[in-house]
């Protein structure tokens, strides 16, 4: 595969980008600032940028809905809002009080879920508060729903916590005596991943097996599942290692049952091969993403460098891009065909591919 790169828009936001996230539709590319400020471009606008709002002293995150055109976002302040984009105005705003650490929209398209401290807490599209859970072992530092949208998932201390929301008393945990960090559902829904401070985690959700890979130098905090649940993508440092969690040539075609857990000293991942180690950064990687819906990865680090990978066919880039700021955040178009470039310096760029 060969891919033309155009660079069609490059901005300065007011500070280091947070966040970016293409609307599912592709209209728009959403944008927060270590300052607060909730940004968005319009790519059918001749305005670059418009701001949205601003959370006081920073915003932490943000979420599109999956299928109208509203935004999530949450901050340093305790406020969580919903952004109608159509409109330019908030739909609805709550003060929770406390940082507001990580959001999370159900693919059923009902409910929104928000964390802070200890606390998780569920919303309907309208603003009501459905439920909240308080019980966690130490703050909460990542939050996902299942790909059907049926279960949410919370990590803390002591492992990942899985709660079927159909039924508030059915609560389980995957446990771990470590400290998480990042997770990621496998999309489709069988499995867990979860990075920790040296490893990466692989759970079957309904039996609870348990496969942690060790090795790591550095934190496992950057992890992204390509569209088809075959790879996950984690870094470790410059380096991108990637688990192949289900070869073509394997006749087993689910991540487990496993013959035995691995050792400490094993490189052998949940698709009983080592993990592809891809060496072409030469600076810690910030970002790394598959494709929404295709194949390529893309990864971004410290000195300015962005690699598009076909990991199917080639252990080199197939695209690269040099820009002159640190990279914090990648985002790819529903499409896969634009991909935003988020800056430490608050430099948005905005490339289109011809594949």
């Amino acid at each position: 595969m060969s891919l033309k790169q155009n660079l069609i828009q490059q901005d300065v936001l007011d500070e280091f980008i947070i966040d970016l996230a293409w609307s599912p539709n592709g209209n728009y590319l959403a944008a927060i600032t270590g300052s607060g400020q909730v940004a968005l471009a319009n790519m059918k606008a001749d305005v670059a940028w418009s701001e949205l709002g601003r959370h006081k002293y920073g915003a932490n995150c943000m979420k599109w809905h999956p299928r109208e055109s509203l935004l999530a976002s949450g901050g340093q302040d305790g406020k969580l809002t919903v952004w109608e984009t159509s409109s330019m105005s908030a739909a609805w705003s709550k003060e929770i009080g406390g940082w507001i650490d990580c959001l999370s929209w159900s693919s059923t398209f009902h409910y929104l879920a928000s964390s802070g401290g200890k606390s998780l807490n569920i919303w309907s599209v309208s603003g009501k508060n459905e439920q909240i859970w308080s019980d966690h072992e130490s703050t909460i530092s990542d939050i996902e729903w299942s790909p059907d949208g049926c279960f949410i998932a919370a990590t803390a201390k002591g492992g990942i916590t899985i709660r079927d929301y159909g039924s508030l008393d059915s609560t389980y945990k995957l446990q771990w005596h470590g400290c998480p960090i990042k997770m990621a559902w496998q999309p489709t829904g069988k499995h867990i991943a979860m990075g920790d401070e040296e490893a990466i985690h692989f759970w079957e959700v309904e039996t609870g097996m348990h496969q942690p890979l060790f090795g790591y130098k550095s934190k496992v905090s950057k992890m992204s599942w390509s569209f088809d649940g075959r790879f996950l993508a984690t870094n470790d440092k410059e380096n991108l290692v990637i688990w192949d969690c289900c070869p073509k040539n394997s006749t087993n075609e689910d991540l487990f049952p496993l013959a035995f857990l691995v050792s400490q000293k094993s490189l052998v991942g949940p698709g009983g091969t080592a993990p592809i180690l891809l060496k072409k950064h030469k600076g810690e990687i910030n970002s790394l993403v598959f494709q929404k819906k295709g194949e390529l990865l893309a990864s971004g680090d410290v000195n300015g460098e962005v690699h598009i990978w076909d990991i199917q066919k080639t252990n080199a880039p197939i695209e690269s891009i040099s820009l002159d700021y640190a990279i914090s955040k990648i985002a790819w178009s529903s499409d896969g065909k634009r991909i935003g470039i988020g800056g430490e310096d608050g430099t948005v760029s905005i490339f289109y591919f011809e594949i």
